[in-house]
């Protein structure tokens, strides 16, 4: 593996020597899978479900013996959408590793206008469609099933933020999946989430198509003393030095979400010379760093909101990262917000505008960039 510049990778998973513990759920997820099971890992956002499932993806166990399969489907808005991504991550994944790939698919495609190609810098086959070929979305699943059926090993699909089917367009997407994934043979199903609710309801619901299908799995923050271990090794590597209480501040501040602390060290990183060290007293210029890189986007979802929402979320922030009941006498009075029934009005734009989550049971904003933005001011 090529060397990286900078250790603390953000937002993808580049290997095993840049991911950082999850030891005991790798191993989890793995003895799930080999042992036929369909999995929903379960945890808020930006905590590490999509990079778990790639570290595991990509192990000795999994790698050499699965055909593997990942889409993330947080953004999609009905089933047409769902089929094409599974679809054309499936042919180009397949494509390369299938013998007689291009006699074999013909043969199953006949709801798509594909197109076939060898790439003249590799030799491999390639599949090519569009959104627009897509016009019976049950149909064209049903043939890209039966290709993961006929593939020449196990298939895995891991679905990321699974429970947006929850919101598609068309009202039998959990039935169809259901019917259509207990029948097959050759595949197995990673499911992952970040809204607790929708996914306890669409799998720990009796009345719903998918209970009792899934072994659950539930994410939580990577203990501080594995990531202080990570953070020092590499800066060790790199011949820097680091005080392990700036690292003690980063989780505290950002309350261990992974995402978050792999950008903090990012930029602590990088802002370190060789045989220097990062020390405690970086920490809030790294953090203003970090906050001023999205001071135009925050000013500008500032500006949106009501000035009932702008009251209540910089109570938030003045706040955080300390949890305190929004509707509480207390927290009303010191921020003179009025009445409970007023809060919960003003949570409820936040909520719809994306600006405040529901983490755990409790609500938070949801950015805790724009959270440090906030309190900054």
């Amino acid at each position: 593996m090529t060397k990286l510049k900078n250790p603390f990778v953000i937002g993808k998973y580049v290997g095993p020597k840049y991911f950082c513990d999850r030891v005991e759920e790798s191993k989890q997820l793995i003895h799930h899978v080999v042992n036929g099971r369909n999995v929903v890992i379960m945890s808020e956002r930006r905590l590490g479900k999509t990079g778990l499932i790639e570290h595991c993806l990509a192990s000795k166990e999994l790698c050499d013996e699965y055909n593997a399969f990942f889409i993330d489907i947080y953004a999609l808005h009905n089933l047409r959408e769902f089929v094409y991504e599974l679809a054309n991550e499936v042919f180009r994944k397949i494509a390369p590793k299938q013998k007689n790939f291009l006699e074999h698919f013909s043969k199953i495609l006949k709801s798509l206008k594909t197109s076939f190609s060898i790439d003249q810098m590799s030799g491999t086959p390639q599949v090519s469609f569009s959104l627009g070929e897509i016009r019976n979305p049950e149909v064209t699943l049903d043939e890209v099933f039966e290709c993961l059926e006929k593939a020449d090993k196990p298939c895995i699909v891991a679905i990321d933020e699974f429970q947006q089917i929850v919101g598609f367009e068309e009202d039998n997407v959990e039935a169809l999946l259901r019917t259509k994934i207990q029948h097959l043979k050759n595949v197995q199903f990673v499911f992952a989430g970040s809204k607790r609710h929708l996914l306890e309801g669409i799998f720990n619901s009796p009345n719903r198509p998918f209970y009792n299908s899934v072994v659950f799995m539930r994410l939580a923050p990577i203990a501080e003393t594995a990531y202080l271990d990570f953070c020092t090794r590499h800066f060790k590597s790199n011949d820097k030095r680091l005080d392990e209480k700036l690292v003690t501040e980063a989780y505290r501040s950002f309350g261990g979400v992974t995402w978050y602390l792999q950008l903090f060290m990012n930029e602590a990183y990088a802002m370190t010379p060789p045989k220097k060290e990062a020390s405690l007293s970086d920490f809030k210029e790294v953090l203003q760093h970090l906050v001023d890189t999205k001071r135009f986007t925050f000013e500008e979802i500032y500006a949106r909101l009501t000035e009932k929402q702008k009251i209540l979320v910089m109570a938030m922030a003045a706040e955080y990262p300390d949890k305190v009941n929004l509707t509480s006498a207390d927290f009303i009075s010191r921020y003179q917000l009025k009445t409970a029934s007023a809060v919960q009005s003003a949570m409820k734009g936040l909520m719809d505008k994306g600006v405040v989550d529901d983490f755990g049971g409790s609500r938070q904003i949801s950015d805790l960039l724009f959270a440090y933005w906030l309190k900054m001011r």
